[in-house]
């Protein structure tokens, strides 16, 4: 039981207790008490003990105790008077659990100290942890025998000082469990994809060979797979290869002995956001990124000139910045909604062809040769790879 307190209280009293790991209950009760009566006390209170000061020996070895009762209760009369302030009871009760006597015994040395550090002066309620126990029970239950050795009267401002949800846990109802917290042992959950509490969704994993890295990528995988978020995972050194499997999802080889191919000129229907609109002007600005990669850092001519053979390139598809030109048509009819598919789309090698008629264009042609006619013509296919969407889940 937390029996006295310093006089004057500015610091968060249970903050050092909450974090650390042992494991406790914490129960605190306040008692608003009728301020009216309170004045009517404290003004008989200090009326008397003013009296006793004045005609006191001022060597009396209580002299200074009384002199503080006194300013203590004009203090707390004036703040319910002037400040409005309500005057509350406080009780604090801790409950300590271990697995042994030993191991108890060191909790309790352990607490006893945190709690003197913060000027709260405690005492184990020996005889009386039957009633300590069920005054920290969640029945709302202060027993009497042990409330008038833990009662302290406490303003509203003071109340600021026993505020108890101060833990650093992090806990996102929507979030995966991705461990434990190193103070306190509390679990964390963090739902990355929150973007009202997150900017965004990246995270860094540190860890030294054989600390688990990718064990708990892993992990992520499939908790994100239950939430039914659709990932994509680069796989240089073919780990992953495994997981896929046992998941269902669509393993992608990229390279020059592999037979999946994805045309970088492809348009994907779901490229935009459902009600949105510029499938081309999106498509452009990515594939200036891509190209930026190969080409080397462009400047803005070279990049006005690129984007101008890009959409010369997809215009020989009759594919223009009219969505509906991505619809398969006949006799200029739109069938159905029905989007083009990969074979509708340009290759590589028709923005070669097209390059090469520029001679401001030229030295983009010859930077391309590796991807249409060498190591890296893998580029230069139809996508013959489907991104498979099953049940309710997508990988």
């Amino acid at each position: 039981m937390v029996v006295n307190y310093y006089r004057e209280q500015t610091d968060i009293l249970l903050k050092t207790l909450i974090e650390t790991n042992i494991n406790m209950n914490l129960s605190m009760f306040y008692e608003k008490q009728d301020s009216y009566k309170t004045i009517k006390d404290l003004t008989y209170h200090i009326g008397n003990v003013g009296v006793e000061l004045k005609e006191s020996n001022p060597n009396r070895q209580d002299i200074d105790i009384a002199a503080y009762a006194y300013n203590d209760a004009k203090y707390i009369r004036k703040e319910i008077q002037v400040n409005n302030e309500d005057i509350y009871f406080l009780y604090i009760y801790i409950n300590v659990y271990a697995e042994n006597i030993k191991e108890l015994e060191y909790y309790l040395n352990k607490i006893e100290g945190i709690t003197q550090s913060k000027g709260m002066q405690t005492r184990r309620a020996n005889f009386r942890q039957e009633e300590t126990f069920i005054g920290s029970l969640p029945i709302m239950e202060n027993p009497i025998v042990i409330k008038e050795v833990a009662k302290r009267n406490i303003l509203t401002s003071g109340l600021i000082s026993t505020y108890p949800f101060i833990s650093s846990t992090i806990f996102d109802d929507e979030g995966i469990f991705i461990g434990t917290n190193i103070y306190n042992n509390s679990l964390v959950f963090v739902d990355r994809y929150d973007t009202n509490k997150y900017k965004n969704a990246n995270i860094c994993i540190f860890g030294t060979s054989g600390a688990g890295k990718s064990f708990y990528t892993k992990l992520l995988i499939l908790r994100y797979k239950l939430q039914g978020i659709k990932q994509y995972i680069i796989d240089p050194e073919r780990e992953y290869g495994n997981l896929c499997k046992e998941l269902r999802g669509t393993q992608i080889k990229i390279g020059p002995n592999s037979e999946n191919y994805i045309n970088v000129l492809d348009i994907r229907r779901e490229s935009i956001e459902e009600g949105e609109s510029g499938y081309l002007a999106t498509k452009i600005g990515r594939l200036i990124g891509f190209f930026n990669l190969i080409f080397g850092e462009l400047n803005e001519e070279e990049k006005a000139l690129l984007e101008e053979k890009l959409i010369e390139t997809y215009k020989t598809k009759n594919i223009t910045f009219n969505d509906d030109s991505l619809y398969k048509k006949n006799n200029e009819k739109i069938l159905g909604k029905e989007f083009k598919n990969t074979k509708d789309m340009p290759l590589l090698e028709d923005l070669y062809h097209i390059l090469g008629k520029d001679e401001r264009t030229e030295k983009f042609k010859i930077k391309l040769i590796p991807f249409v006619k060498g190591s890296m013509k893998f580029f230069n296919h139809y996508t013959n790879v489907e991104i498979l969407i099953l049940n309710k889940y997508k990988i």
